[in-house]
C-alpha cells in the first residue's frame, strides 16, 4: 500500500509538493508561537527592568541602633545576609550603607570669613571608592573623610583641610581630615541613585545666593570612623537593586508573594522593608498577559487559515483523484484500503511538513524575537512547540479527511462521471453562523471597556474578514452568472466563457474567500503594526526632543552653553538645554533658542514652527557688558547720609567668569567722596571674559566678616566702569546714565536699592528697611524682562501678582508668547524658555537637574569626545531611534509583530492554494480549451479565456481584500493598544 501511495504522489508531484509546503507553513506557525510567547516574556521583563525608575526596581531594609557586638562592617554584612535570606530570591545586586545625620563645617573660616556649612550625613557606603574618581586618597583611616566636589567647592575645602561634623548622635563634634574629593563616575548608576542619602538632588532650604547647586552630599568615611565615634544610633541600610533576571527566572506572582511575605518577615526581625517594585511587577504582568493572549490568538487564526487552505488544496486534488478512486472501488478494494490509499496521499506530505515545520518555526521565532535564556523555559517552549505542531497536523489531517469524505462515500458511477455534486445546505448554514459570530465580535469591540482586549475582541478582524469574504465570494459567483447572459447577448464570447468559469467551477468561491481573507488580514495587520510603530516614533520624538540627546554634567548652565557653542560655533547641529522637573507645578525646559530649528525634531503639536518659536523666545536684546582684561576699575562717588562708624560698606561687582562661575569683585571700603576702585581679575583675561551680572552695595560689622545688603544711609553714584588695555570701556557713560538700561531683580525678591539716573552716571541709594530679605543688586538690562515663554498648558490670569515661571531656586516674571498642545520632553504640561536669557535674568549661576546637549542627525559621530574635551562630563545618551525601538520591545508591539508575521504566512498559504488549483485544473482546462479550438474558436480567444478567469478571480479578490482592510481599520480600529500604559498620540 505504501508503494502505491508513493507512486500516486510521484504521479502528482506538483500537488504533493504544494501540500508539503502548506503543511510546513502550518507546522512552522504552530511551532513558532510558544517560542515567540516565552521569548517575549523574557524580553518584556528585561526591557521593563532596564527602563523602570530606580525607585521601582529596588528595595531597601533599614535597621537603626548602636554599634554593638562587633564592627560596623560586620553588622552591615550580617544585615545584608539577613535581608537576602528574607527576600529569598536571586536576581538582585546588593549594596550596604551606614550613616548618621548631622551638619559639617570647615574647621577653619573660609577666605571670605563667612560661616559656611551643609546638612550632610556621615556615611559609609561599601565600595564607594570603586565607583568614583577621587582627587587625593580613599578614606579608610579612623579620622579620614571624603567630600563630594560640590560640597568641597561650597565649603572652600581642599585635600588636607579639616572639617567638623556635629550630630545629635555624637557626644561631641568629630574633627575629620579631608583626604579625598570624590566625583561619582555616574550619578545615575544604581550604586549612587538607589539611596537618597548619598547625593543631594535639591538646593538646601533657604539657600544663600552663592549656593547654585545641591551641596548636601554625603561625607564618605571608612568603617574605622564609625567604629571610633560609636554613635548613639546609626542607621544601617541594605539596598537591593533588581536585575532583569528577577522577572525572567521568576513569575510575577511568585515575586509579588515573596515581597509581601518578606515585608512581614523583615518586621519580625526588626527591619523595615520599603519597596516600589510592585509597580514594575504589575507592568510586566500586564505586558505578559497581552502577549500570552494575543500571540495564541494570532497563531490560532493562522492555523484556521492553514486548515482552510489545506482543505481547499486537498479538495481540488481530490477532484482529480475521483476517477482513480472509482477504479479502485470497481476492482473490489475494501473500504479500509481505499481510505488508506486516499488519505495517505495527503497524510504523508503533511507529516513530512510537520517534521520540517518544527525547526523552521523555532528558527523564525528566534530570528524575530531572540532566544530564550532560561533552560527550563526552553524545555517548556520545546514541549509546547511539539504539542502545537501535533495539534496543527491533526487539524490538517481532519481537514483532509473532510475534503475527501464525499469522494470516498460516492458510488462508482458518481466517481467515474466526474461531474461535481451540488453544495449541501449545511455549508450555507455554516456561513450564516460565521456572520453572526463576526457581528457579535464587532459588538464586543465597540462596547468593551477601555483597555480590555478579552473575549472575541482580538478575533474580531479575522472573523469579520472571514464573514465578509464568504459573502463576497458568493457575490462573485452570483455576479459572474448574471454576466453570462449579458455577454452572450452582446456577442462577447471571451467574457461569457470567463464568467461561466467563475460561476460554475466548483470551489471558486472558497478560493476567493481565502484570498480575500488573507489579503484583508495582511493589510489590516500591517496597518495596525505600522500605525503602532508610528505611534512609538511619535512618542519617542516627543520624549527625546532631538535625534540624539546627550546627558552631561557641567559646573553651571553658562559653562554648558559656552562649551556647546565652542564645539559648534555656527550652531548647525548642537544645542545646550537644561531640564527641570521639580519646579513646583512647572516642568521647565531651557534651550539655546537660536539653535532650536537646527537641532530639535520639531512636531506640529508644538504650535508655532521652530523658527517662530526661537524668534519669540529670543527677541533682540542689548549686548551684555564683558570684562576682558585683568584689571577692573570703577569711578564712583560715595555719600553717607547717615553716619555709622560701626559698619564697613563695599561695592560688589558680580560677574560670571569664563567658566560660568560666580565671581565677586569686592571693592572698598567706600569712603566719602569720589574715588577710583580697582580689582585685579586675571581670570577675566581668558576668552570670552567675565560677563557683568550686577552691582550691589554690601556692608559688614567691624567685628565680623559676614557681608549682607547694606542698611540705609548710603548713596553711590557710578560714573564709569572700565578695564585695563586698549578697549578700556566696559559700560559706556551714556548707558550708565540711562535708567532704562538697568533693572532690578525679576525673581520676586524685594530690591534693596533705589536706582535713578544722575547727570554723570547711575545713582544707587539704599532703600528704607523693609521686612524680609532683599536683593542688593542692580542688573544691566541685557535680556528682555519678563522672560518670554511658550506653555503647553496656558494658565489662567492671576488675580494678584504677575505670572511667573519657576525652576531650581529661581522664579522669574513670565510673558507667555505662545501655547502648544505638547512640548518636547515636557508632554502636555510645561514651559519652554530661552536658556541664555533665563541665565542672565536669574543671575543665580546655577546648574540644573538635567543638563543636555541636543544633536541633530547631521552631528558628527564623535560628538561625545568633543564635548568631553570641552570639560563636560558625558553621563549618557538617548536617541529617538533607541527609544522607539524600546517601545517596540514591550508586550503589545511584540503581539502585533507576530500577527503581522502570521498574516504574511497566511498570504503564502493563499498563494499555495491557488497554485494547487492551477495545477489540478491544468489537464481538464486543457481539454476544455482544445474542444473550444476544435469548435472554431480563435487562438486569441482561447489564450484569453485560459488566463482571464484566474486574473479576474485574483484581481477581484485582491481589490475586495483591500476594501475590506480599510473597512476593518475604520470600523474596528485597534483591538490592542500599542502602549500598555494607555498613552495615545496627541
Amino acid at each position: 500500500m505504501l508503494a502505491l501511495v508513493l507512486a500516486a504522489l510521484r504521479a502528482r508531484r506538483a500537488q504533493a509538493l504544494t501540500l508539503l509546503v502548506l503543511s510546513t507553513l502550518a507546522a512552522a506557525a504552530a511551532a513558532a508561537a510558544p517560542w515567540y510567547v516565552l521569548a517575549s516574556t523574557e524580553r518584556v521583563a528585561t526591557r521593563h527592568m532596564e527602563t523602570a525608575p530606580i525607585q521601582e526596581r529596588s528595595l531597601e531594609t533599614i535597621a537603626e541602633g548602636p554599634i554593638e557586638g562587633g564592627s560596623i562592617a560586620a553588622l552591615l554584612a550580617a544585615d545584608a545576609e539577613l535581608t537576602q535570606r528574607i527576600v529569598g530570591l536571586d536576581g538582585f545586586t546588593t549594596y550596604t550603607q551606614a550613616f548618621i545625620g548631622g551638619q559639617i563645617k570647615p574647621a577653619q573660616p573660609t577666605t571670605q570669613g563667612d560661616a559656611r556649612g551643609t546638612t550632610s550625613p556621615l556615611a559609609l557606603r561599601t565600595g564607594a571608592c570603586e565607583h568614583a574618581s577621587i582627587e587625593g586618597a580613599c578614606a579608610t583611616g579612623a579620622d579620614e573623610a571624603m567630600l563630594s566636589y560640590r560640597t568641597a567647592r561650597w565649603l572652600q575645602v581642599k585635600v588636607g583641610d579639616q572639617i567638623v561634623f556635629a550630630s545629635p548622635n555624637l557626644e561631641t563634634p568629630a574633627v575629620l581630615k579631608v583626604v579625598g574629593i570624590y566625583l561619582p563616575d555616574n550619578p545615575g548608576d544604581p550604586f549612587w541613585s538607589s539611596n537618597a542619602q548619598l547625593l543631594a538632588v535639591d538646593l538646601p532650604t533657604g539657600a544663600a545666593p552663592e549656593i547654585t547647586e545641591p551641596v548636601d552630599d554625603a561625607v564618605l568615611v571608612g568603617p574605622a570612623v564609625l567604629d571610633r565615634l560609636k554613635p548613639k544610633a546609626v542607621r544601617m541600610i541594605v539596598d537591593m537593586v533588581a536585575q532583569p533576571a528577577l522577572l525572567v527566572d521568576h513569575q510575577p506572582d511568585e515575586v509579588r508573594a515573596s515581597l509581601n511575605a518578606s515585608t512581614v518577615e523583615a518586621g519580625n526581625n526588626r527591619l523595615t522593608l520599603n519597596t516600589q517594585l510592585h509597580s514594575t511587577i504589575d507592568r510586566v504582568e500586564r505586558d505578559r498577559q497581552l502577549v500570552s493572549l494575543g500571540v495564541p490568538v494570532g497563531a490560532f487564526q493562522l492555523l484556521v487559515l492553514c486548515w482552510f487552505a489545506l482543505y481547499l488544496a486537498v479538495k481540488y486534488t481530490g477532484e482529480e483523484r475521483r476517477p482513480d478512486i472509482g477504479l479502485v472501488k470497481l476492482r473490489g478494494a475494501t473500504r479500509g484500503r481505499t481510505w488508506a490509499l486516499v488519505s495517505g496521499q495527503s497524510a504523508l506530505p503533511m507529516l513530512a511538513g510537520a517534521v520540517l515545520g518544527l525547526p523552521v518555526g523555532y528558527l523564525v521565532a528566534t530570528a524575530v524575537n531572540g532566544s530564550i535564556r532560561d533552560p527550563s523555559v526552553r524545555d517548556r517552549a520545546l514541549t509546547l512547540s511539539v504539542g502545537a505542531v501535533v495539534l496543527a497536523v491533526l487539524g490538517a489531517l481532519l481537514a483532509a479527511l473532510l475534503a475527501e469524505r464525499r469522494s470516498l462515500g460516492a458510488t462508482v458511477a458518481e466517481l467515474l462521471r466526474q461531474s461535481p455534486a451540488r453544495a449541501r445546505a449545511w455549508r450555507d448554514l455554516f456561513d450564516l453562523v460565521l456572520v453572526v459570530v463576526a457581528v457579535a465580535a464587532v459588538w464586543q469591540v465597540q462596547t468593551r471597556a477601555e483597555g480590555d482586549i478579552a473575549g472575541l475582541a482580538l478575533l474580531a478582524p479575522g472573523l469579520v474578514a472571514l464573514a465578509f469574504a464568504l459573502v463576497a465570494a458568493r457575490l462573485i459567483t452570483y455576479s459572474a452568472g448574471r454576466i453570462v447572459e449579458s455577454a452572450l447577448r452582446h456577442g462577447r464570447a471571451a467574457r461569457a466563457l470567463t464568467a461561466i468559469y467563475l460561476a460554475r467551477r466548483p470551489g471558486v468561491h472558497r478560493l476567493a474567500a481565502l484570498m480575500i481573507v488573507t489579503v484583508a488580514l495582511l493589510c489590516t495587520s500591517f496597518l495596525t503594526w505600522s500605525a503602532g510603530r508610528d505611534q512609538g516614533r511619535v512618542r519617542a520624538e516627543l520624549e527625546v526632543g532631538a535625534d540624539r540627546v546627550v546627558s552631561v554634567r557641567a559646573e553651571n548652565r553658562l559653562a554648558l552653553l559656552y562649551a556647546v557653542r565652542r564645539v559648534d560655533p555656527e550652531g548647525r547641529y548642537a544645542m545646550a538645554a537644561v531640564q527641570s522637573l521639580r519646579s513646583g507645578n512647572d516642568r521647565v525646559l531651557l534651550v539655546d533658542s537660536p539653535r532650536l530649528a537646527a537641532t530639535a525634531t520639531w512636531r506640529p503639536e508644538y504650535g508655532m514652527t521652530a523658527a517662530e518659536t526661537a524668534a519669540a523666545l529670543h527677541p533682540p536684546a542689548p549686548d551684555p557688558a564683558y570684562v576682558t582684561a585683568d584689571t577692573l576699575t570703577l569711578d564712583v562717588t560715595n555719600h553717607y547720609t547717615v553716619a555709622d562708624d560701626q559698619r564697613v560698606v563695599v561695592l560688589d561687582v558680580i560677574m560670571a567668569d569664563p567658566k560660568g562661575n560666580r565671581l565677586v569683585a569686592r571693592l572698598g571700603p567706600l569712603k566719602e567722596g569720589r574715588q577710583q576702585l580697582t580689582a585685579s581679575l586675571p581670570v577675566c583675561a581668558t576668552a570670552p571674559g567675565c560677563r557683568l551680572s550686577s552691582l550691589g552695595i554690601m556692608q559688614s560689622t567691624l567685628e565680623a566678616k559676614v557681608y549682607f545688603p547694606s542698611r540705609p544711609g548710603v548713596e553711590v553714584t557710578v560714573h564709569g566702569v572700565s578695564q585695563s588695555g586698549a578697549d578700556s570701556t566696559v559700560v559706556a557713560k551714556d548707558a550708565l546714565a540711562d535708567r532704562t538700561r538697568w533693572r532690578l531683580d525679576v525673581s520676586g525678591t524685594p530690591p534693596n536699592l533705589i536706582v535713578t539716573s544722575a547727570a554723570d552716571g547711575l545713582l544707587l541709594r539704599v532703600a528704607p528697611i523693609g521686612p524680609g530679605s532683599t536683593d542688593p543688586g542692580v542688573y544691566p538690562l541685557d535680556s528682555p524682562a519678563p522672560i518670554a515663554s511658550v506653555r503647553a498648558k496656558r494658565l489662567l490670569p492671576k488675580i494678584a501678582g504677575d505670572q511667573r515661571v519657576s525652576y531650581g531656586s529661581t522664579s522669574l516674571s513670565e510673558r507667555v508668547v505662545g501655547t502648544a498642545s505638547r512640548l518636547p520632553r515636557l508632554g502636555d504640561q510645561g514651559v519652554l524658555i530661552d536658556l541664555e536669557y533665563a541665565d542672565r535674568l536669574a543671575a543665580d549661576f546655577g546648574a540644573g537637574e538635567s543638563m543636555q546637549v541636543w544633536l541633530s542627525a547631521t552631528a558628527p559621530a564623535d560628538m561625545k569626545d568633543r564635548l568631553s574635551r570641552e570639560g563636560l562630563i558625558v553621563l549618557g545618551e538617548e536617541t529617538i531611534d533607541g527609544v522607539a525601538d524600546r517601545y517596540g520591545s514591550f508586550g503589545p508591539p511584540l503581539t502585533l509583530q507576530f500577527m503581522l508575521l502570521s498574516a504574511v504566512i497566511g498570504l503564502a498559504l493563499a498563494i499555495g492554494s491557488a497554485s494547487v488549483v492551477a495545477a489540478v485544473e491544468r489537464r481538464p482546462r486543457a481539454r476544455e480549451l482544445t474542444a473550444l479550438r476544435s469548435q472554431g474558436a480563435s487562438a486569441r480567444l482561447v489564450r484569453r479565456v485560459s488566463v482571464e478567469g484566474y486574473i479576474v478571480l485574483v484581481g477581484v479578490s485582491l481589490l475586495l481584500g483591500l476594501v475590506l482592510a480599510v473597512l476593518i481599520r475604520f470600523t474596528i480600529g485597534d483591538v490592542m493598544p500599542y502602549f500598555a500604559d494607555g498613552w495615545s498620540t496627541p
